[in-house]
């Protein structure tokens, strides 16, 4: 049961409710692909107005996903590669000892079977 409850844990994070937003990860794709912008470069072609983009840019520098900084009174955001690459790494070792607890359906018994598809049938 702990090892459950630490992986809902990992999953329950800042990180990931940011990134569980498809325009949150279409701005990422942008970012990815042009490296650092302004707001206004990152909402050409969304359709969401700047304000909102930019509502959407501060989740996820809050989660750490992307980082600012400020050149003359325009404020450019980009990834924060290493925290990324940090945080997935540790995510990975959290759950990677569920993923063993995990079975494929054709190593459970017919019992396992019988009663799964019972339970399906009666939700």
């Amino acid at each position: 049961m702990a090892l459950a409850q630490t992986a809902l844990d990992v999953f329950d994070t800042k990180f990931f409710k940011a990134l569980c937003e498809p325009t949150r990860v279409e701005i990422i794709r942008k970012l990815v692909l042009s490296g650092g912008c302004d707001v206004g470069t990152i909402a050409e072609g969304l359709t969401q107005d700047r304000s909102v983009i930019s509502r959407h840019l501060a989740i996820l520098e809050q989660a750490g996903i992307c980082q600012t900084r400020k050149i003359g009174r325009r404020v450019f955001y980009d990834l924060d590669g290493p925290y990324n690459v940090e945080k997935v790494t540790s995510i990975l070792e959290a759950i990677k000892p569920m993923a063993y607890l995990c079975k494929p359906f054709e190593e459970f018994s017919d019992e396992d079977n019988q009663n799964n598809k019972q339970k399906r049938g009666a939700a």
